[in-house]
């Protein structure tokens, strides 16, 4: 038997024979920035099977019963960090990159530290949620964090818990730092502010801790087109992105409509066609979605995972047209590629599920 037990902000599936719960998960009801635009996000965490039950098709019937409450929601997409090669069975492909930084801890000394840093309160989140809103509502794959329910519980990663800093000036908060609670490094989970000038001082702070840390290079979870990794180039800086395949940081469109409707403005703005002009009929395995209110008609033809990738700017149009997943008889390659720009998507850790 399979329980729905629904929440305020999330739903739990669970497994259930002989009075036992053998298999659950759990979807958070999330939302996502993309392209600007605002998602829902069904995010899948905490899937489990109990050991002595596994291999016996538990989890792939909870799994199931998953994308059927997901799309009686009409949750536009979902995301979830998995294991290799399982979940790409249910239609999830990779979208989210890891992304890396590491800064030498002797060049990072050079940073003028100018500003007065102290721990985290409750009382900033106002200010320190405006400031993340302000700096991610362009970064594809950012949550949109809501100051009822977001609160600071992990660094980079599920093994990591936060430990938050904001720098002042005046007594006026101009930015904050998220560090791993870690006595081996000095590793950053989140660094924003509205003022590149601050970002010296967040360099200079992070090296005093390298330095009573005694290690020898400054980490960072964030991506290598980030305000603070760009002024990091003249500190030694090393960026790493992996491009994780079918695992970690990954999704499916759940309705295709929802999505290809709020991104429709968009996909004419990066083609250049016009809205009034032409029609575009996206065509997968979910359906036939039709934007736009002109005559001039256009089929593109691809599937609902190489979809989302092209999204979240994941892979290349000229790739996925080669490899036979993206395909349009009428638009040629240059239109797609402007169509699905590459772009770096991110999920920062304090937010992972």
């Amino acid at each position: 038997m399979l329980n729905i037990i629904r929440k305020e902000y999330s739903t739990r599936i669970e497994l259930v024979e002989n009075d036992e719960v053998k298999s659950w998960l759990t979807i958070h009801n999330l939302k996502v920035f993309v392209w600007g635009k605002i998602l829902t996000a069904g995010g899948i965490g905490g899937v489990k099977t109990k050991e002595e039950y596994r291999h016996q098709g538990y989890s792939r019937a909870v799994l199931d019963e998953a994308l059927k409450v997901m799309l009686s929601d009409k949750q536009d997409l979902s995301l979830l960090f998995g294991i290799p090669d399982y979940y790409y069975r249910w239609g999830f492909g990779s979208c989210l990159p890891q992304n890396y930084i590491s800064i030498p801890t002797y060049q990072a000394e050079r940073a003028v530290f100018s500003h007065l840093v102290r721990p985290f309160t409750e009382s900033d989140y106002p200010q320190i949620l405006s400031i993340y809103e302000q700096n991610n509502k362009y970064r594809t794959g950012a949550i949109v964090r809501d100051l009822e329910r977001f609160r600071f519980r992990l660094g980079s990663s599920f093994w990591e818990k936060a430990e938050i800093y904001v720098l002042t000036k005046d007594a006026k908060i101009e930015g904050y730092l998220v560090l791993d609670q870690n006595k081996r490094q000095v590793n950053i989970a989140e660094i924003e502010t509205q003022n590149p000038a601050v970002y010296y001082s967040m360099l200079a702070f992070l090296a005093k801790q390298a330095i009573d840390k005694r290690v020898s290079a400054i980490t960072g979870n964030i991506p290598w087109d980030h305000p603070f990794t760009l002024l990091a180039r003249d500190y030694g800086l090393s960026v790493t992105t992996n491009y994780v395949y079918n695992a970690d940081g990954m999704g499916r469109i759940i309705t295709q409509d929802n999505v290809l409707q709020k991104l429709a403005l968009e996909i004419f703005k990066n083609t250049g066609l016009a809205f009034n002009e032409a029609t575009l009929l996206f065509s997968t395995e979910l359906g036939h979605t039709k934007i736009g209110q002109g005559l001039e008609s256009h089929l593109i033809e691809t599937d609902q995972k190489t979809l989302l990738q092209l999204l979240f700017g994941y892979r290349s149009a000229k790739e996925c047209i080669y490899e036979n997943k993206l395909d349009s008889k009428t638009l040629n390659t240059a239109v797609l590629e402007k169509m699905f720009p590459l772009r770096t998507a991110h999920l920062y850790g304090p937010d992972k599920f």
